[in-house]
């Protein structure tokens, strides 16, 4: 851009790194990009980068960059987010472990079984590294996460949660039993979204979502009047993502109606793509339509705020 300044500059590299992530970039080699941006001065710019790095596993010198960095960078929260950051890298190559979890599907690892290992004793040596702060050490069990099936990683885990000198690191063991499915860690999870600190609720939502944990629906719904901007942004994505279809409409229109903030009605839109791809699914559609969907979505939105609307239907969503 001719005569921008720096910081249109960074605003511009940000939002590329942004697209990058959500892989909505025309860029003949994103990894390439990437890499460079891991060399900026600027702090920002680097955790950016590491954040959308974790869509592209597939490229192994990336993360060689990445493990080289959680290594020796001079400063703490780089070397922090570069532990979680390897987490990508454990998730893609499970398959390398002699025990697995039910039901997993190998055959589709993209790193070498050499370079998987390396990330996994690094990740192990760092998790209680007495020498190593906190912040790092509560990254590296992010990191382990997707290990969380076998004994001695959940007992790490486990650890972490109860002994937690901040709620900063229950918030990282919370993460990591996200990432997979265990009766006592679920349990876990539905009981801090009572929790009376925010860092730990919102991580609790987002595990709550991404297990998929339709017990926690009814509470979510409450939540979704906090006075918390954040913690109903949250759970209105989550909502979207694990709120019964059926419901799922007359949901967002009431929360749509109550809410506010223009902030976090931009959750609402996101609460909507996932109504969107959840229909898709259910209709079992190999190809968009998007066309077709959005009217059926404002359809049934326009149906459920109807004059007729079941009264039942709104007490459930308040």
């Amino acid at each position: 851009m001719e005569n921008a300044s720096p910081l249109d500059e960074k605003l511009q590299i940000l939002k590329r790194i942004e697209d990058i992530g959500n892989r909505d970039f025309d860029g003949v080699d994103v990894t390439k990009l990437l890499k460079g941006y891991l060399l900026s001065e600027d702090q920002e710019i680097i955790l950016s980068a590491m954040q959308a790095a974790s869509n592209y596993v597939s490229d192994e010198s990336l993360f060689q960059e990445i493990l080289k960095m959680a290594h020796d960078y001079p400063e703490e929260e780089i070397r922090a987010m570069a532990n979680s950051c390897l987490g990508a890298v454990i998730q893609d190559g499970l398959e390398f472990e002699e025990e697995l979890p039910p039901g997993f599907k190998g055959g589709c690892a993209q790193v070498s079984r050499e370079f998987y290992q390396n990330v996994r004793e690094y990740l192990l040596a760092k998790v209680d590294a007495p020498m190593e702060s906190m912040e790092v050490r509560r990254r590296a069990l992010e990191g382990l996460g997707y290990l969380g099936f076998l004994p001695s990683i959940r007992q790490i885990v486990m650890r972490f949660y109860h002994q937690a000198p901040n709620p900063y690191v229950k918030v990282s063991a919370l993460y990591a039993m996200g990432l997979i499915k265990d009766a006592v860690f679920e349990r876990l999870i539905l009981e801090e979204l009572y929790s009376v600190s925010e860092p730990v609720l919102l991580e609790a939502i987002h595990s709550a979502a991404s297990l998929e944990l339709h017990e926690s629906v009814e509470r979510l719904l409450q939540l979704a009047k906090s006075t918390s901007q954040d913690v109903r942004y949250e759970c209105i994505v989550a909502l979207g993502g694990i709120a019964p279809l059926a419901k799922l409409p007359e949901i967002i229109r009431i929360l749509e109606k109550d809410e506010p903030s223009e902030e976090v009605r931009e959750a609402i839109v996101v609460a909507k793509s996932c109504l969107k791809q959840r229909l898709m699914l259910n209709k079992g559609e190999n190809i968009w339509d998007d066309g077709l969907i959005l009217s059926e979505i404002e359809d049934i939105l326009d149906n459920s705020g109807s004059e007729g609307g079941s009264s039942s239907d709104e007490n459930s969503a308040e």
